[in-house]
């Protein structure tokens, strides 16, 4: 099996395993895969990690300010607040390096604080953001985690939904989307897909953006 196989094996893996659970009253801890890949002069977005530049000794990166030197399969760590109320940890390895760009792959884990969801409009430009695979099961009554989004049940057209604009039902495979807040400086961007429902729960799957702003 080639390297690159490999890892791409190791984050499918990761991917069907990720997903956004509860820490605790008003707290909401998403993991996921990140793949992040930067040319010289650039930070890895959402981190304090700067790629500056190779040579024959490797690549020189700053992480939060302190030079050091990586190799190919080397780790490239970092955790911080990048905003008030959002811890990010991220655990990554180095899978290509030369004079052009840096590739990193691995999981990031991204802790908000203080959720309060509400509908607002996604920033064009937000000062980081992350994309993390999700998967949730909604119990009958419940609410789809950082959403209005609640599940009414199984009905004749399809499992339906409260707090959705318009048509309330979705069959297998149909898409649940959502564009909100988190907290004042937290959004989120999330497109799920119906898995599987029945008259107590349904399970849905997608990929949610975390946008952070300062």
């Amino acid at each position: 099996m080639t390297k690159s196989l490999s890892v791409a094996m190791t984050l499918l893996v990761i991917a069907l395993l990720a997903g956004c659970r509860g820490a605790g009253s008003g707290t909401l801890v998403y993991n996921g895969p990140t793949e992040q890949t930067v040319a010289p002069g650039e930070t890895i977005r959402g981190s304090n990690i700067r790629y500056v530049r190779y040579s024959d000794a490797g690549a020189e990166v700053l992480i939060n300010d302190l030079p050091a030197l990586k190799k190919v399969g080397d780790s490239l760590d970092w955790k911080g607040e990048p905003v008030p109320g959002v811890r990010v940890e991220m655990a990554q390895r180095i899978l290509a390096v030369n004079a052009q760009r840096l590739q990193t792959v691995g999981t990031v884990k991204i802790t908000v604080s203080d959720v309060q969801p509400g509908l607002a409009t996604f920033p064009d430009r937000p000062a980081f953001d992350y994309k993390v695979a999700v998967t949730y099961t909604v119990r009958k009554g419940e609410t789809v985690p950082g959403t209005w989004i609640s599940y009414k049940g199984k009905a004749e057209a399809g499992a339906e939904f409260a707090g959705v604009t318009g048509y309330p039902y979705r069959k297998l495979g149909d898409s649940l989307a959502w564009v909100g807040r988190l907290r004042g400086n937290a959004y989120l961007d999330m497109t799920l897909r119906v898995i599987a429902y029945g008259d107590e729960f349904v399970t849905l799957g997608g990929l949610a953006t975390i946008g952070l702003t300062q």
